[in-house]
Order: C-alpha cells, then structure tokens, then sequence
C-alpha cells in the first residue's frame, strides 16, 4: 500500500475513516466506493434500458412493437408476392425458341430425376403427359409450383436455380411439347382433369 496513512500504525484515527461501520466478526470492512466512471456507466445502461424498453415495447401504436413489426413484414412479402412471377396472370407465350430452351432446362436442372425423360412420371413425380394435374390447371399454376416448389410432396422450389425466364420455358415446355405427347411406361393419372 502507498497511502501513508493506512501504513502508519501508532495513528489508529488515519486508518479509521478508511474503514466503513461493518465488522463481521471482527473483519472490518473498508469504505472503498467505485470510481465515479464506473457509477456513471451503471446509471448510463439504466437510462439506455429504459429508452430501449419505450421506445420498442413501450407506449401502444407507436409502430415499433413486435405485432406491428409482424404485420409490416407480411404487407412486405404481399408486396412482393403480387411481384412474382407465380402469382403474375400475365402473357405467357410458347413458341418454339421457349420451349427448346425450357427442353434443355428441363434435364440440365433435373426435372427428369422426378418426372422422367419424357415427362412420364416415375416413383417420385407425377406424370406430366396426361391433362389430370394436382396443383391446377393454368399455366400461372404450374409457374408458382417450379417457382416455389411443392415440399409437402418433394418438389424442390426452383426459384433461386432459375430466373423468371427461364421458369417460364420450363413451364412452355411441359405444356406445349409434354402434355398429350402419351410417352410408353406413363404413370397413373393423378390429381384434377384440366379441360
């Protein structure tokens, strides 16, 4: 200790006020206070907490409560919903260019794993020669199933494998070359009648 005070024995008053009004069995405690920074901290986080805590849980409609978070996130994804190209009815032209390109895509992303060379359908996947559909009948149906994929029967969302034009062939493909082409070894029908 460097404190002249605390090291002067013959002077019990010096040392007294270094010692606070505790004694525990003798011990005596001393009186040392944090340094005035570190009260200041302590204050600082208290006030911050409280800030925090009205701020984001505090006073009602204020905008930034986990109800009205949620709600704008899910006003968020219709926005971007009605921007996709599975809920779009827009033009959807087959020609032949399309449906070449989407011929290619349709084994180089490997659809044939699932639907089969021909599109005939195998153990995983449904035929998709026959007009008996599971997931509707239009063709902004069949976009928002490759897009966003069906998991509940294993059928993978394609949306981050391929751009929206490159789905649409995809899907020009299925219905102007697939659909009524009545391969050999053809699955069961399944699903609804598309007329």
């Amino acid at each position: 200790m460097t404190d002249k005070s605390m090291q002067t024995k013959g002077d019990g008053h010096k040392q007294e006020k270094y010692f606070s009004d505790h004694d525990y069995d003798g011990i005596k405690e001393l009186n040392n206070p944090s340094p005035y920074w570190v009260l200041l901290l302590f204050l600082g986080t208290i006030g911050f907490s409280l800030f925090y805590a009205v701020h984001y849980f505090g006073y009602p409609d204020n905008g930034r409560d986990q109800y009205s978070e949620y709600n704008k996130q899910m006003a968020m994804a219709g926005k971007k919903s009605d921007q996709n190209p599975a809920t779009q009815a827009g033009a959807f032209v087959m020609d032949q260019a399309q449906m070449d390109a989407g011929a290619k895509l349709f084994t180089e992303k490997g659809c044939i794993a699932c639907h089969g060379a021909k599109g005939e359908g195998n153990a995983i996947g449904p035929n998709m020669t026959d007009k008996f559909w599971i997931n509707g009948c239009k063709p902004v149906d069949l976009i928002k199933v490759v897009t966003e994929g069906v998991p509940a029967k294993g059928m993978t969302p394609f949306k981050s494998m391929m751009t929206e034009a490159q789905i649409k062939s995809v899907v020009a493909y299925i219905l102007g070359a697939l659909v009524g082409s009545n391969p050999p070894n053809a699955k069961a029908q399944q699903g609804v009648e598309c007329k």
